[in-house]
């Protein structure tokens, strides 16, 4: 096995708070970042202070100012990087001590492996952080490796598969990791998958925040024009729901028939988060978030949909 010459990479924007957070727990893997590139957006809080008194104490990490959105941050840190292969996670997340190795693991047991894939797991402290992990971020049981698309919070990449595909779409400030994978796969890149490379992240804390940043994904998805399949299933979904309701002032076993489907809507929901969160948690909030979920995502989908086409499609 030969061992890869790793940077890890990350983009912040006012992360005064977290930026140490996410340096000491790569620092202090079991697998320690050959370099670290982290690129400051415009931060107006002390984050590039924090983080230019980082990279004077120690030489593996480096503090780039890369005004923009979160596409021109990691284009900057990778084309700043002195390493070909480069693996990113986000500011706000705390990495498992034994994520980087994972992650690099595949790059060096086999050399054709362009992307690997880590894994995410939701940290909820209150009932609604729990619930809302559970309906923002799958099991592993639900991972269908055929459609998992890698998050930034964990992933690695070659930089000649980056460079092959353009790096990320400027022009996307939502969701840009999506259509950057979506390329990967176009071009035949070859992707691994690593469950054991873990990141910890902490989801909303309340319904207005929830819908904000799901709305924010569903719009880069429909400005990209891409997961096109996603929306139409939901929208379906939901437009057969509301058929069923009207039809039931007509015709009246419609409503039982829309009966049975909420309930199996509701059971299969409280299923996933069955011995992930406590059961009342599972029954009452997961499938409430859930629409609250799909809703924000359309919403947002639609909103994308309606401005001009950006990125790859």
């Amino acid at each position: 096995m030969t061992r890869e010459a790793v940077t890890v990479i990350a983009t912040v924007w006012n992360e005064a708070a977290e930026i140490d957070v996410l340096l000491d727990s790569l620092l202090r893997g079991s697998r320690i970042p050959d370099e670290i590139v982290i690129a400051d957006g415009g931060s107006t809080d002390d984050t590039y202070g924090r983080l230019s008194k980082r990279a004077a104490a120690d030489s593996r990490i480096r503090a780039l100012l890369a005004p923009g959105n979160r596409s021109v941050g990691r284009n900057a840190a990778v084309r700043a990087a002195c390493h070909a292969i480069i693996a990113c996670t986000d500011a706000g997340v705390e990495v498992d001590p034994e994520w980087l190795e994972w992650l690099v693991r595949p790059f060096e047991n086999d050399s054709g492996v362009d992307v690997v894939a880590g894994f995410y797991r939701p940290v909820g402290a209150t009932p609604f952080e729990r619930a809302a992990g559970v309906v923002s971020a799958p099991s592993l049981s639900e991972v269908d490796l055929a459609r998992f698309l890698p998050s930034t919070r964990s992933v690695a990449f070659r930089r000649a598969a980056f460079e092959l595909v353009g790096g990320f779409d400027e022009s996307l400030s939502h969701n840009e990791d999506t259509p950057f994978a979506l390329a990967l796969k176009r071009e035949g890149r070859k992707f691994a998958f690593a469950p054991e490379a873990i990141v910890r992240w902490h989801p909303r804390g309340n319904l207005r925040a929830f819908m904000h940043q799901h709305r924010r994904f569903g719009t880069g998805d429909g400005e990209s024009r891409v997961q096109g399949w996603f929306y139409a299933t939901i929208a379906a979904k939901y437009a057969a729901g509301l058929a069923l309701f009207a039809a039931g002032f007509w015709f009246m076993p419609a409503w039982l028939l829309l009966a049975l489907a909420v309930g199996i809507f509701v059971a299969s929901q409280a299923r996933r988060g069955s011995g992930r969160i406590p059961p009342r948690e599972a029954i009452f909030l997961v499938p409430l978030l859930k629409v609250a979920y799909d809703l924000a995502y359309l919403w947002g989908y639609a909103r994308g949909r309606m401005g001009p086409r950006r990125g790859l499609s």
